[in-house]
């Protein structure tokens, strides 16, 4: 009897994981799942980045174990080499910008005036609705930059997401900078819209650029199909 869909993709998505695992493990690194977010803040202030995302902090929300994770990767040492972060949200009875509009003002206007912020976000957030996952918060040690760690390690957050929670977005806001470089294709976000939160006067912690970058249910099932057969084309 073959299996059904769903769990030939569930298959097909832990095939990927243990690739992306296989070729993180040949480059001397050790990742950690973990959904205590105090650990990751006292994490994050040890690096040299130092920025812990509002998102990703238990000061303004409640995370845990069935809505929330991070990842950390460790040298032979121990030494954190790199750090990321998902959360879903459901957000059926209103749409991304919405949530956004919601949020943002909570979070940074309110307690700064002086920051103002517009109504006009990305195009694609006013119809995005559903579980919707923000993956944010990525940093990686500057001396492993451009050494090929960067792709496989944010790949498994991603696909970790999907094995969680099989959302129907998959998100992140990205500098335009790096989407226009081609990062953010590199990834896996399959979708780019030039523009994320809409700021009229952007608080001094946040880029006034930024890109909502996106992948759909079907576009990360896609990407785990690649990983596992780019893999058996290198075993030929």
């Amino acid at each position: 009897m073959l299996p059904d869909i769903d769990q030939q993709e569930t298959l097909e998505v832990s095939e990927a994981v243990a690739v992306l695992r296989s070729e993180i493990t040949r480059s001397g690194l050790t990742v950690k799942e973990s959904s205590d977010f105090s650990a990751f803040e006292k994490t994050i202030r040890a690096t040299s980045d130092k920025y812990l995302m509002e998102d990703f902090s238990p000061r303004f929300f409640d995370l845990h174990g069935s809505t929330a994770f991070w990842l950390g990767a460790y040298d032979d040492l121990g030494n954190v080499v790199s750090v990321q972060a998902a959360k879903v949200d459901d957000l059926k009875d209103r749409s991304l910008a919405d949530y956004w509009q919601q949020q943002q003002r909570r979070i940074f206007v309110d307690p700064n005036p002086q920051a103002r912020l517009g109504t006009d976000h990305a195009y694609d957030a006013y119809f995005m609705r559903g579980r919707i996952v923000y993956h944010g918060n990525l940093w990686l040690r500057r001396d492993l930059r451009g050494k090929g760690v960067a792709v496989p390690l944010t790949q498994l957050g991603f696909l970790i997401s999907l094995l969680k929670w099989s959302p129907d977005y998959h998100y992140g806001l990205m500098s335009a900078k790096s989407a226009e470089r081609g990062f953010g294709i590199r990834i896996g976000f399959r979708r780019f819209v030039p523009r994320g939160t809409h700021w009229e006067i952007a608080p001094g912690n946040i880029r006034a650029d930024d890109w909502l970058v996106y992948s759909t249910r079907s576009d990360l099932h896609i990407l785990a199909q690649s990983i596992v057969r780019t893999s058996a084309e290198d075993l030929e």
